[in-house]
């Protein structure tokens, strides 16, 4: 297990990160390139047999999330070696911005560490299966494109008309309609954050506790900060 070091102070990269992003806040997005032609919207289905399950302690309850190891092999793979040598025992929630994430899973308690076992971050493996609806968890480094240990949660944000439009007017390269009807209708139906989509890879899915996720992402913070004002933690991860 080795500890990736980023020059960069969390708490002011999530704010600037989070701040007014649009649909497609990146200069060129992933999902332009997606293959929508067998897309099945896993997130929104029961587990199925043999897939992993796991059962997340907090200090504000409990909740269950199902791994998706075969859209997102090597993050999965991270995600459970860092659960059996108890990375995540007691680790603090760094910072929650209301309603709509939180993040955790940092080595230090600034969140400018990660941890793989290799010590490289991880490539981002993204998927037309699996999106930033609420209760996703994705994983999260301060460099676009990759991730390592540190993962979110996502909470939801109002999905007003102008995104919906935004949505609906989204082109690939060729003009044609970048996102299926199905994909925005689930939008519409289920909360999520769609801004999202294209930047990090979605590795879970909360399907039990979404009562808990909806304490923890009102925690209370600090004045224009996400540092939390009293200190929550996960206190430990069980697969099933």
């Amino acid at each position: 297990m080795k500890r990736i070091k980023l020059g960069i102070l969390l708490l002011v990269f999530v704010t600037v990160m989070f701040s007014g992003c649009g649909l497609f806040s990146i200069p060129y997005n992933p999902v332009l390139d997606y293959d929508f032609t067998d897309m099945q919207l896993v997130q929104l289905q029961e587990p199925v047999e043999n897939q992993p399950v796991i059962t997340v302690y907090t200090t504000l309850g409990t909740f269950t999330a199902m791994l998706f190891p075969e859209h997102a092999p090597r993050t999965v793979e991270n995600f459970i070696e860092r659960i059996n040598d108890g990375f995540y025992e007691n680790k603090p929630i760094l910072a929650v911005q209301q309603d709509e994430y939180l993040l955790t899973g940092a080595y230090d308690e600034l969140g400018r560490q990660g941890v793989t076992s290799d010590g490289k971050l991880i490539p981002n493996e993204l998927s037309p299966d699996l999106w930033p609806f609420k209760g996703a968890m994705l994983a999260f480094s301060a460099t676009h494109g990759y991730g390592d240990s540190r993962f979110l949660i996502v909470g939801s944000v109002p999905f007003t008309p102008e995104a919906e439009a935004e949505l609906r007017e989204a082109v690939d390269m060729d003009g044609n309609p970048l996102l299926p009807d199905e994909l925005i209708e689930a939008f519409l139906e289920h909360e999520n954050i769609a801004a999202f989509m294209g930047l990090y890879t979605t590795f879970g899915q909360i399907i039990d506790g979404f009562d808990v996720l909806d304490e923890l992402l009102t925690i209370p913070t600090q004045d224009d900060s996400t540092r939390p004002l009293e200190e929550h933690f996960i206190e430990r991860i069980v697969i099933s």
